[in-house]
């Protein structure tokens, strides 16, 4: 890797990340999101119990703002939440564990929450402390401090530094505070006060400001090289360790001006580690904003892979370096984009127009309010793919960032017709969807995108939930 020059400005402000990776006992799939996620639902005594998660608020000013953590706990037949539940909360970092002291009860002091209606909101304020330390009414079986009138307030060390915290979530009562469930669901929610930071871009005459918005760690060094138009930066990042392959994925946010023109394009050349990896571009006749928003989102097996190649060939273990360039315009990605509209919802989807089996494909999400098209930030989604004869090929579950953006990387195994769905959108029955093809390898000449002829919204139910 050439030498990297630090070209910093101040940090801006902060935003949170979540990514769950281990949930509800039985193991379910594990999956990725922004500012909040719902994980597939486990089965307890016949009913489907789900766990919604979220932060608040998705971009803080500074690391002493309090951030609001959400809990739902509901069965998702009925959408109807499970009553007097019983939450273990407790954090890590760097492996060490953040302990939240609490008082009263048989189990006092082991971070016991409890809320009558199955919704918590803890308030988390940091402090630079020894331990953290919860207080409120405490319910008198498990000693959960409850949030009567208000979230209860958490003081102490969690989100005073930069870095992957462990959220662990563990529910020991549902539907009596009095008697514990024979084993407790156990939730493993990756959070993070993440950064925005300016990168100053010198480009003949001009200079232009890069905003990165980075969910792992302060950037630490920067560099423009103008003779391949290429914007390189890193951060710490040990690939060495088992965190590739624990994390959903990993997902970094660069916002360019439209005045770089060579970056506003339908798609860019991303790399991680000197590495070619799939890149989510917004440009600006699809976004109407003044910036090219990029999105590297880079799947579970994705980072696996990049990780052996980084430990084999020495591509520098101890940092995640992205860059990004334009494409060279004979093998430059052109975007097909649709816009169903299920009763509320407005939901564009972008994906390459030649798809091959195999091959990464990133799909774009944006969604937006159906009345006045205005971007919906943390709206929760899964993105399922059918094949021809409707069976699931996979499924993924979202959140979508401040902008109202969110993306996906998946990779189809055979060619064919196959149908694209979003589905709960924002918690509710609603959904869209529509078709495209996955073409054989050899007729690059084909159209391979069927998406007009196959755009509708579908509407399950009319009931609009939020979360």
């Amino acid at each position: 890797m050439p030498e990297r020059k630090k070209i910093l400005r101040p940090v801006l402000t902060l935003a949170f990340f979540v990514a769950v990776m281990i949930v509800a006992v039985p193991a379910l799939p594990g999956a990725f999101a922004h500012g909040g996620h719902q994980p597939p639902a486990a089965d307890f005594s016949g009913k489907k119990v789900s766990l919604f998660v979220n932060l608040e608020p998705l971009v803080v000013t500074d690391m002493s703002q309090p951030v609001y953590i959400n809990a739902r706990l509901f069965d998702e037949n009925t959408n109807a939440n499970f009553q007097h539940v019983n939450y273990r909360i407790f954090f890590k970092k760097d492996g060490r564990e953040i302990p939240i002291v609490t008082e009263g009860g048989q189990f006092g002091g082991q971070g016991f929450f409890y809320d009558p209606e199955g919704d918590l909101q803890i308030k988390i304020v940091p402090r630079d402390t020894e331990s953290a330390v919860a207080r409120g009414e405490a319910e008198p079986f498990l000693g959960g401090i409850r949030n009567r009138g208000g979230p209860v307030v958490v003081e102490g060390p969690i989100f005073t530094e930069p870095g992957l915290y462990n959220l662990f979530v563990e529910i020991w009562t549902v539907d009596t505070p009095r008697t514990q469930v024979a084993e407790p669901l156990q939730y493993d929610v990756w959070v993070t006060p993440g950064r925005e930071e300016m990168i100053s871009v010198a480009e003949g005459s001009q200079t232009y400001e890069v905003k990165i918005r980075n969910y792992y760690g302060a950037i630490d060094s920067s560099e423009y090289q103008p003779d391949t138009k290429t914007i390189e930066f890193s951060m710490p990042f040990d690939w060495t360790s088992d965190l590739p392959s624990r994390m959903g994925m990993l997902h970094t946010e660069v916002f360019i001006p439209k005045e770089m023109a060579d970056f506003d394009k339908d798609s860019l050349r991303g790399k991680v580690n000197g590495i070619d990896v799939p890149v989510f571009v917004v440009p600006t006749s699809f976004s109407g904003d003044d910036t090219t928003v990029v999105h590297f989102t880079i799947s579970k097996q994705n980072l696996i892979n990049i990780a052996e190649r980084v430990k084999s060939e020495n591509l520098s273990p101890d940092a995640a370096v992205f860059s990004l360039s334009p494409p060279d315009p004979e093998n430059e990605v052109h975007v097909a984009q649709t816009s169903p509209e299920s009763e509320n919802y407005k939901v564009s989807l972008t994906w390459p127009e030649q798809i091959l089996p195999e091959q990464p494909v990133t799909f774009g999400i944006r969604i937006a309010d159906k009345s006045d098209d205005q971007p919906i930030s943390s709206a929760t989604y899964e993105l399922v793919i059918l094949d021809k004869d409707g069976n699931e090929v996979s499924r993924a579950g979202g959140v979508t960032t401040a902008e109202g953006i969110s993306s996906q990387d998946m990779t189809f195994t055979s060619q064919g017709a196959f149908t694209v769905k979003v589905e709960k959108i924002r918690g509710s029955s609603e959904s869209v969807q529509s078709s495209l093809t996955v073409v054989p390898e050899f007729p690059v000449g084909i159209a391979s995108v069927a998406a007009a002829l196959g755009i509708g919204g579908i509407i399950v139910a009319a009931r609009r939930k939020t979360m």
